[in-house]
């Protein structure tokens, strides 16, 4: 084991600024063995595309520091495959989690939503080697008026209720705790082959990380105070009995586990494998090839094929496409389980799709045209 003692991670050698190219292969409706991937021979190449029943290319952002709200002094911020955006601030002893923003469609709330935690989360402290281990647990809250409710009622239709909730209460609180564990357990080398990898032969250092995120509802009455939502009551009747006829119960809990593959001198693992909560299953898997410069205008991707611009991004009814001209191109639309949820033809420069009926998250989808293709991503709010 000593042959490898060199990968570690440390603050030069960490995510930064900047895009990243993916390969990513994503599977239907039932993860892939996380043993058939990770085999004796340890060799990642085209027989992934056996396994996995989706495979596209996606670009992501490491994303600069915001200019206004609660995280103006990030390092940088990511998506999870929660579709939260972590906001992290990394120094020279460690990397630590300031808090969350994003999507919580479940409860109506769009991109502008921040929730900054009581105290920063430690994720990494550097520099990290094999047996390195860090768990930590941070919370937080965010105050919001009651009427951030009423788009999730009516699309239940049950907007009646929403007026006599909001009759009795004024406000809720998310609250939010997030338990968060990282463990280097084995180091050695592994052969990337495929296409759309880095070939050659890497000596890595295996992260295994896990985020679980714990999230409870309060509701704030009128001249009162705040109570967790589960001994609330509308006109004497239990608020829990009308969610649970919504489908949501609360507590909500959600666990995102992945395996990273670190490589001396890399920026981010060169594998990442998002598992089952036991990781006994793969559920999506990225090779990173390299780094892009960073796209000319928002949506724009250029490659020796096909160059499109795809906007709104995020989009809330319809998705704009710009392409060079084409006749009889076709663009495919998979949401994040690899299912098809759309596909239509494409003709001249211009089109539009309309995304009004998608359920909120996040979409890839992949234009072809000929023997021309490209693949990207965007999200629904």
């Amino acid at each position: 084991m000593g042959a490898f003692a060199q990968v570690s991670v440390t603050s030069a050698n960490y995510y930064k600024q900047g895009t990243s190219i993916v390969n990513t292969y994503i599977v239907g409706s039932e993860p892939v063995a996380t043993t058939d991937i990770v085999n004796n021979s340890f060799v990642f190449d085209n027989s992934l595309n056996s396994l996995f029943e989706v495979c596209k290319i996606d670009t992501i952002k490491y994303g600069a520091p915001g200019t206004e709200g609660e995280f103006t002094d990030e390092t940088f911020s990511f998506y999870d495959e929660d579709s939260l955006r972590l906001h992290i601030k990394v120094t020279e002893e460690k990397a630590v989690c300031l808090g969350i923003s994003g999507i919580m469609s479940q409860f109506g709330f769009g991109e502008d939503f921040e929730m900054k935690f009581d105290e920063p989360m430690d994720v990494i402290l550097f520099p990290a080697v094999l047996h390195s281990e860090k768990i930590s647990t941070s919370q937080g809250s965010k105050d919001v008026h009651i009427g951030e409710l009423q788009e999730m009622f009516n699309s239940y239709g049950a907007g009646d209720y929403y007026s006599m909730l909001a009759a009795e209460y004024d406000s809720i609180r998310i609250g939010v705790q997030i338990t968060y564990r990282s463990v280097f357990d084995e180091n050695g080398t592994l052969t990337l082959s495929g296409d759309q990898m880095p070939h050659g032969e890497y000596e890595y250092l295996r992260e295994n990380r896990q985020y679980t995120y714990v999230t409870d509802m309060y509701l704030h009455k009128i001249n009162g105070n705040y109570q967790n939502i589960n001994n609330c009551t509308l006109s004497g009747y239990p608020i829990s009995v009308l969610l649970q006829y919504m489908g949501i119960s609360f507590p909500i809990t959600s666990t995102v586990t992945t395996i990273n593959y670190w490589t001396a001198n890399g920026n981010y693992p060169i594998i990442e494998m998002i598992t089952n909560e036991n990781a006994t299953g793969v559920t999506k898997m990225s090779v990173k090839y390299g780094e892009n410069e960073p796209e000319q205008e928002e949506g724009y991707i250029s490659t020796n094929s096909i160059s499109v611009n795809i906007y709104p991004n995020p989009t809330t009814e319809v998705l704009n496409i710009e392409i060079e001209e084409m006749e009889h191109g076709t663009i495919r639309i998979y949401s994040v389980n690899g299912s098809l949820v759309k596909e239509d033809v494409l003709n001249g420069t211009h089109n539009s799709i309309n995304v009004n009926a998608f359920n909120n998250g996040n979409y890839f989808y992949t234009i072809s045209c000929g023997d021309k293709e490209i693949s990207g991503k965007f999200a629904k709010n």
